[in-house]
């Protein structure tokens, strides 16, 4: 199963964090697996390994300028956490999400636990639903796949390109290290070949690895509205992008468009790029405005 739960939270008292919280939602969220499923949450832990959730930043709420965020007590902000693994997926839906109650601390801001769904009628970033029923929504169905999808980077998206560490000299002989090097743009190959990556690791049944190929062969940028974000996490700094972007075909094939379009809409559950367990790279296709 795949599930998306929208978590609303009710700010106790005033406070003005960082503006940057996943990291903190995201160590909240692996204590709540902690405590219902141990085992679980040392798979989770695993080095190396594609994680099958997403959390969220705390949304609903406004960014300054300078980097923060200013609550009221009593103000709305909500989480949001996905899973793509069937077994996590009922361990949310049976032990985690019923027991939700009391407060959440989130480095300096504590709220109360309002409530939690997965029904889209309720939240539209809330949903449920299989690889199954993705497969044949998008697979199955007689009607041809579209020329152009566009993709909603809502949060801040980046990706990590790695080539192996290498060695470099510069031009007065000293030699540094060079393990890669993030990119904060939504290339095609990049933003497809993580939905796929996340889709072979857990689907029942695996897509072509070609689709890569394709994407970077076939597949263009077209419009876009996109600007350039940062993201603190103590010391540490990460550039990304938040916005639309528009992908085009430039060769029609139905049965690589197809495939995109199921990729496409997974991204709603696996998110993008970087860090999508850290509150960015949160994604949903067609463009739309919520969130």
């Amino acid at each position: 199963m795949l599930l998306s739960t929208v978590i609303t939270l009710q700010a106790i008292q005033s406070a003005t964090p960082s503006a940057d919280l996943g990291r903190a939602a995201h160590a909240w969220f692996l204590t709540q697996v902690q405590r219902a499923d141990a085992a679980l949450a040392e798979k989770l832990h695993e080095p190396n390994a594609i994680r099958p959730f997403t959390v969220s930043d705390l949304r609903g709420v406004e960014r300054s300028r300078e980097g923060q965020i200013t609550l009221q007590a009593g103000q709305e902000a909500w989480l949001r956490v996905t899973s793509f693994q069937p077994e996590l997926s009922r361990l949310l839906l049976e032990r985690i999400i019923p027991a939700l109650s009391g407060s959440l601390s989130l480095a300096e801001a504590t709220f109360t636990m309002q409530g939690a769904t997965s029904d889209p009628q309720q939240h539209p970033w809330a949903g449920q639903t299989t690889y199954e029923e993705l497969a044949q929504r998008h697979l199955l169905g007689s009607r041809e796949p579209p020329r152009r999808l566009t993709l909603h980077f809502v949060s801040p998206t980046t990706f990590r390109r790695t080539a192996g560490e290498t060695t470099l000299t510069d031009s007065q002989g000293r030699a540094y290290r060079v393990a890669g090097h993030n990119v904060p743009l939504p290339l095609p190959g990049l933003a497809f070949d993580s939905y796929l990556r996340r889709w072979n690791a857990f689907a029942p049944v695996a897509l072509h690895p070609d689709v890569k190929r394709y994407v970077e062969e076939c597949v263009a940028i077209g419009h876009h509205q996109l600007r350039t974000v940062s993201v603190e996490y103590g010391q540490a700094r990460r550039i990304g992008f938040v916005g639309r972007c528009q992908y085009i075909a430039l060769v029609y094939d139905p049965y690589w468009l197809r495939l995109l379009s199921l990729l496409a809409d997974f991204a709603f559950y696996a998110g993008t790029g970087q860090l999508t367990t850290m509150g960015l790279g949160m994604t949903r296709a067609g463009g739309r405005d919520e969130g």
